[in-house]
């Protein structure tokens, strides 16, 4: 048997949708941790940081449409 090396390349268009992916985990995860809260300014805190994640997902799949490769 004979290994060889293999070289791993990923495009664009393959970081774009995991970064969308990983942001849409972090998304799930704020909603799920809201349910836990008892302080005001924690819900505050929390909405904060949802909406700024929403922010950057609408950017990312803004990339992602323009981006030239795609791989569906």
């Amino acid at each position: 048997m004979k290994l060889e090396k293999r070289e791993i390349t990923l495009n664009e268009y393959d970081s774009l949708r995991d970064i969308f992916q990983t942001e849409k985990g972090l998304l799930f995860a704020y909603a799920q941790a809201i349910g836990g809260l008892e302080r005001k300014q924690s819900l505050h805190t929390l909405l904060d940081f949802m909406q700024e994640t929403c922010q950057d997902m609408y950017f990312v799949n803004g990339l992602l449409n323009g981006s030239a490769i795609e791989n569906k």
